[in-house]
């Protein structure tokens, strides 16, 4: 009876360890677009990528290309994003003596409480009163537990390096995200620029064709690298302007996220660009958000037309990009919507916003929904029930199901199926072309005579 009543505990330690791990690993991915993004990224775009790659060369330029774009694009905001904002502090806003000072975490405050110093001064009490903690910290305290890693914000400290002026402050504050966001943009969209061109050489090198890699085997050598003629022509020039439409990009994020911020008087458009701001806020001062993010990635449109070696990897990437940004930062809205629309209409959840946002007749077929984190809150809190909590986790884990699925195959097999149809219809016109020119007319005199007619 001992040995069963203990198995019986051991089993519900085991199975609420593992609900609680299924639900906070639910809300912190729905809370962070990087991480979703990255998980879609992973199972949606790298590995059924990788397998439907055409031959081995593709598969070698797309592994190296998804291994560099995990390296700078996900891993490495983990550690230089933090380091970047001390930098910051103390170089650019000059807010902080000490490198390692703990105040370079009043970077975190979101671009909406710095529209003006009296709504600036409340939020930045409120992060000084906790204790906030970037994930490797996180992981260090839970190593050393009594190691002070992580100490609050001081707000005195902060003021004396302004001499207590708290619109200076403000306005170092701006500048010193303002600095941190360009220099991770250019960092973050111009590597996955460089990648593109990268590999495009690593393969000329290492196959000695300067082709597009997919059609490798689909066609002779000599076909292959005349379809990519024009970019071997013109490719210093593309790099130059892949590079230019890269800090282009993140000029004008900058501008329209944090120069209306200076504004003290702004006008109407001013006034909605400043409303806008707390869009391109960071997710615990190092997760870029999804508005940017978007941004950044639809200029890779362009990106992709320069680094395309002919016409048709053109419209691969174009395509790729195009659809993926549509599926990757917007399918999981659409679909979210319209699932929680049902659920409440069907079960009567209460999942979707109920603060008047959707009184409009888009709204009422695509309402805004409930982060998970307030669901997962008014469940513990009792002002719902907990199927809330289940509808809303399973509806969460569908559409990256159904993304994962419309990315990762459905995209590559229509592509694959275009590129062959390009090729094969090069190739056919190419031996027609052939043939007429081994074709030479005859005259009526030179085929008598050498048919042997008198």
């Amino acid at each position: 009876m001992k040995v069963s009543g203990a198995y019986k505990r051991y089993s519900a330690i085991v199975k609420n360890g593992l609900k609680n791990g299924f639900y906070n690993t639910t809300r912190e991915l729905d809370s962070s677009v990087m991480l979703s993004r990255g998980l879609i990224d992973t199972f949606g775009c790298t590995i059924p990528w990788l397998i439907m790659a055409n031959n081995d060369t593709e598969r070698q330029e797309k592994t190296r290309r998804y291994l560099i774009n995990y390296v700078l694009v996900w891993l490495t905001p983990f550690v230089t994003l933090p380091l970047s904002n001390r930098f910051a502090m103390k170089h650019i806003a000059k807010l902080t003596k000490s490198f390692w000072s703990n105040n370079h975490k009043a970077m975190i405050i979101s671009n909406k409480f710095l529209k003006d110093k009296y709504l600036m001064m409340p939020e930045l009490q409120k992060m000084a009163d906790k204790t906030n903690r970037y994930p490797l910290e996180s992981l260090f305290n839970r190593f050393f537990p009594k190691k002070k890693y992580a100490q609050k914000i001081d707000i005195k400290e902060l003021l004396k390096s302004v001499d207590g002026d708290t619109e200076k402050l403000r306005q170092k504050l701006i500048k010193a995200k303002n600095a941190v966001f360009v220099s991770d943009c250019i960092f973050t969209f111009g590597s996955g620029a460089t990648v593109l061109f990268l590999n495009n050489e690593i393969t000329r090198k290492k196959t000695g064709q300067a082709g597009f890699s997919a059609e490798m085997g689909m066609a002779d050598k000599e076909t292959v690298e005349k379809r990519a003629e024009s970019y071997e022509k013109n490719k210093k020039k593309k790099y130059l302007a892949a590079a230019g439409l890269t800090v282009f990009t993140a000029l004008g994020m900058s501008l329209a996220a944090f120069a209306t911020l200076y504004s003290k008087n702004p006008n109407k458009i001013v006034q909605k660009l400043r409303n806008g701001s707390r869009w391109f806020d960071y997710n615990k001062g190092i997760y870029m958000s999804r508005l940017p993010f978007f941004l950044g990635n639809t200029s890779f449109v362009g990106v992709n037309l320069l680094a395309g070696r002919n016409n048709t990897e053109r419209k691969d990437l174009a395509i790729r990009q195009c659809i993926g940004d549509a599926v990757f930062f917007g399918g999981d809205l659409l679909l979210a919507s319209v699932f929680t629309n049902m659920c409440d209409r069907i079960f009567g959840t209460k999942l979707c916003m109920d603060d008047g946002s959707n009184s409009s007749v888009i709204r009422k077929i695509f309402p805004k929904i409930k982060p998970i984190k307030q669901v997962y809150d008014e469940v513990k809190n009792g002002k719902i029930s907990t199927v809330n909590k289940k509808v809303s986790s399973g509806i969460f884990w569908s559409n990256m199901v159904i993304l994962m699925v419309a990315m990762g195959y459905v995209i590559p097999t229509l592509i694959n199926k275009m590129i062959r149809h390009d090729v094969a219809k090069d190739v056919e016109a190419q031996n027609k072309k052939a043939f007429n020119l081994s074709v030479k007319p005859v005259k009526m005199e030179d085929f008598i005579n050498n048919a042997g007619i008198k």
